[in-house]
């Protein structure tokens, strides 16, 4: 069920009023608890629908987990103390709750790698390991479950925090299931943590006008991200790269293929951001407030601050329960950078079973180990990083957006190949009146949104949380709103086409 669609809004529409219809408090005891289930039956009919036999998968994440955090708290009742190195009875339950997160851990983990990294083990078995065995793979080819990454990572977080004793295990099962289907954020984050979200959805949230307001302004933004801009620069960027999948890259101009780098980098932000705007937003009507994804990462001064200000619940997530677990910082410098690598090793592979994805993630790596002397510096224009720091995005981002690896070395190649003077004079001037053939309504929506997302972003001074609406006063607020509705009307692309981050 596409957020951009009219089913889903009729959908939200019904469960909203539902939700408000029931009172809550003194008034009617049930109110709460009947709110709870219709969300979460809600939640659980917005992702059967997509594949009902999968919502088995879900279902079963959510009772493993579940099961396994309730044990790992009874084995450490009698614990007055870490986790670890206790004697006698203390030192048994410790080893039962370990064997409770491992079994947690493997399950959780188990369906990740065979319904997402089955087929990524058997291509790379076959191209590495066969030829020289002679003993190819023919495994099942599996169905990627929607959202399976998400949901994964956000039910994997509470365990390891109930192991940890953060917080006490779940005992009301529905109300876990609750927290790992919230819809909203449900199928693309963003990856909430159990000590966040739990209690909130655990409240009898009354009516609340501000919330409507703002909830419906953010989701505004939303649509207007993905269907004004995201979705006319994907346009520009697929007819590059379908060219440049099929061979033709050395006879493209190298500004076409620069100028399609930049718009996918400007196409995924505004995709992913404006699906997580859309999340929020529902989220912020139902009165939960959801962590904040981006804040304006394409203004980076570093890929260090690019990765504080991009997907800050996926970077998050990996430094508290992978980083941290490998020592983080605190066993030296060169342990240090093992442990970054590894962390950007793994967040590439979590973006897609594919070595491109990998190459995405260690390229990200690399620079930010390199450029550690370059943030010790007192460098008194940040714009000369902001401009080196978009440069190295937008590189890597067309390694993610490449099919595979040759069609990213054909890229490559042909990007830098510019030749003479006047080559580069005709590459200029083929990007500007002839190129890859794009219809002159996408580049005029693509022209106008832009203008009124950097129009805002001027006035507001970039945002520190990337130009949210409701944040500016009454006045301004409804304008940008109107601004944004009439932009989503007449420019606004409706293709039914997903947004990028579902596949992962």
């Amino acid at each position: 069920m596409l957020f951009h669609s009219w089913y889903f809004i009729l959908f939200a529409v019904a469960v909203v009023g539902l939700y408000y219809a029931v009172p809550v408090g003194r008034e009617n005891a049930w109110g709460g608890k009947f709110r709870r289930i219709l969300i979460l039956v809600a939640s659980l009919y917005f992702y059967a629908v997509w594949r009902p036999e999968y919502l088995a998968l879900i279902l079963a994440t959510i009772g493993v987990d579940y099961t396994m955090a309730r044990f790992i708290e009874r084995f450490g009742r009698s614990a007055d103390g870490p986790f670890e190195g206790l004697p006698g009875a203390d030192a048994k339950a410790n080893i039962k709750r370990r064997i409770a997160l491992v079994i947690s851990l493997c399950f959780d983990l188990g369906l990740l790698f065979a319904f997402k990294y089955l087929g990524f083990f058997e291509e790379t078995w076959n191209a590495v390991v066969a030829p020289w065995m002679g003993k190819p793979l023919n495994l099942p080819k599996l169905l990627l479950p929607m959202g399976i990454s998400f949901y994964t990572f956000q039910s994997l977080s509470y365990v390891i925090d109930v192991y940890r004793g953060k917080i006490p295990a779940c005992r009301n099962i529905a109300q876990y299931a609750l927290y790992v289907t919230f819809f909203p954020q449900l199928v693309a984050g963003p990856i909430e943590r159990a000590p966040h979200l739990m209690p909130q959805l655990a409240l009898e949230h009354r009516f609340d006008l501000g919330d409507l307001q703002a909830g419906m302004f953010r989701i505004l933004q939303g649509f207007f991200k993905k269907a004004v801009l995201a979705d006319h620069l994907g346009v520009f960027v697929d007819g590059v790269f379908n060219q440049v999948a099929a061979g033709y890259a050395m006879q493209m101009s190298p500004l076409d293929l620069a100028i399609a780098g930049v718009c996918f980098t400007f196409q995924i932000y505004f995709d992913f951001s404006g699906y997580s705007d859309i999340a929020i937003g529902i989220a912020r009507i139902f009165g939960v407030r959801l962590m904040e994804n981006f804040n304006a990462p394409l203004l980076a001064t570093s890929i260090y601050d690019f990765w504080k200000r991009w997907h800050i619940s996926l970077t998050s997530w990996f430094r508290e329960y992978v980083y941290f677990s490998l020592g983080g910082s605190h066993k030296g410098r060169p342990r240090a950078i093992v442990n970054v690598l590894v962390v950007f090793f793994l967040s590439g592979l979590w973006h897609g079973a594919a070595w491109t994805f990998v190459a995405w993630g260690v390229c990200h790596g690399v620079a930010y180990v390199l450029e550690r002397p370059w943030r010790k510096l007192p460098v008194r224009h940040p714009w000369l990083g902001r401009i080196k720091t978009f440069i190295l995005v937008v590189l890597f981002f067309t390694v993610f957006r490449a099919p595979d690896f040759a069609s990213w070395v054909n890229y490559m190649a042909a990007l830098f190949n510019f030749g003479s003077f006047g080559d580069v004079v005709d590459a200029f001037r083929s990007a500007i009146w002839g190129g890859v053939a794009v219809p002159r309504a996408v580049l005029v929506s693509c022209a106008v949104g832009l203008s009124i997302w950097g129009a805002r972003a001027l006035i507001t001074r970039g945002g520190t949380r990337g130009c949210i609406v409701g944040d500016e006063p009454g006045v301004w607020r409804w304008t940008w709103c109107l601004v944004y509705l009439l932009a989503i009307i007449f420019l606004g692309r409706f293709s039914g086409q997903g947004f990028i981050y579902f596949q992962f």
